[in-house]
């Protein structure tokens, strides 16, 4: 009989045993399908997310003013290859000098934000459960999105040294031309002696051209501006060749002076014969380094405005983000200056 009830005893006992093991698996594998972070076990970290969320709302809007910044630094990059093709100084000073102001704005506002981003919870591996999942990944697409600001200076200064480069290239042929154009005048006049030393001026003003050609010779295609320098330079010589048969001859046409003439209107002939060739110049210049600065400039403004895009969608609701109506990738602001200038073609 006692043996009897130590066995039912026992055996109510192991069944006892099982019941608690199978609660207490139960448990756990309830704690690991629904863990510290996720939605399921939002009481968990409720109160750090009360904390962390306001300080990423006033991140993401610091985000946002960055990208309104990039924006505008995108259209003024436009605005200076447009100046340039105009041949607008007063534009492509004012785009540049705007420019590089805004670089130094987005390049402190990045440096601020990223501190305080990088301030935050998130980076410590036991912050998964004290936080959201969706606030820490919010957190860390914020500091990827900035990630798009750091060469922006270096693109920015590839841009205004190529743009002052050509600027300045395109300054010295206007002078140029204005300056044998003044010869000219002289020569008209029989002021042979006044006309010469002009041309001379005009030859010099071509060998400082040829300066500014072999700096940009290792980045652009510069045929087209060796043809028009060539040329530009025989019929400067042409004509201090006729002015100075004629100054020696006293006017009267003799053998040499003829000669002179003749060469003369050959290479006038070879002259070109409207701006194009400038046009031309100016484009394989901006093949040479600056449509790329552009390029990674917008590059940068679409990256972080598709991540402000995200952003606000992830939250369900605008945090600090992009309104609906502001300007986005292809929807530059109306008021900025350059947007209907033209660019140089690639």
């Amino acid at each position: 009989m006692n043996n009897g009830l130590k066995r039912l005893g026992l055996g109510l006992g192991f069944v006892i045993l099982l019941a608690a093991l199978a609660s207490g698996s139960a448990g756990v594998v309830a704690t690991w399908t629904h863990p510290p972070g996720s939605a399921a076990r939002a009481e968990l970290t409720s109160h750090g997310d009360a904390i962390l969320t306001p300080a990423l709302d006033i991140a993401q809007g610091d985000l946002a003013a960055i990208a309104s910044d990039v924006d505008r630094l995108a259209l003024l990059a436009r605005g200076a290859l447009g100046a340039l093709t105009a041949n607008d100084r007063t534009a492509i000073a004012d785009s540049l000098g705007h420019g590089t102001v805004l670089v130094g704005t987005i390049s402190q506002a990045s440096s601020t934000l990223r501190a305080a981003l990088e301030a935050l919870p998130g980076r410590d591996p036991v912050d998964a459960a004290t936080y959201a999942d969706a606030l820490l990944a919010r957190r860390g697409a914020m500091l990827s999105a900035l990630d798009s600001t750091e060469g922006l200076g270096r693109s920015w200064a590839s841009l205004t040294s190529g743009t002052t480069t050509a600027a300045n290239l395109l300054e010295l042929l206007d002078r140029h031309d204005t300056t044998v154009a003044g010869a000219a005048a002289k020569g008209r006049a029989a002021d042979y002696v006044g006309a010469i030393p002009i041309l001379k001026d005009a030859m010099r003003l071509l060998d400082e051209a040829l300066e500014i050609r072999d700096q940009v010779a290792n980045a652009a295609d510069v045929s087209t501006l060796d043809d028009w320098i060539s040329r530009n330079r025989r019929y400067d010589e042409a004509l201090v060749g006729l002015y100075s048969a004629l100054r020696n001859s006293g006017g009267a046409v003799d053998v040499v002076v003829k000669a002179a003439y003749r060469e003369e209107g050959l290479a006038r002939e070879g002259l070109p014969t409207d701006a194009r060739g400038l046009a031309v110049i100016i484009a394989d210049i901006g093949r040479g380094g600056l449509n790329q600065a552009v390029i990674s400039i917008e590059q940068a403004r679409g990256r972080l405005t598709l991540a402000l895009e995200a952003l606000t969608s992830d939250a369900g609701v605008p945090r600090g983000g992009l309104a609906a109506d502001s300007p986005g990738v292809d929807s530059p602001a109306a008021d900025s200056p350059g947007v209907d200038l033209p660019r140089i073609p690639a």
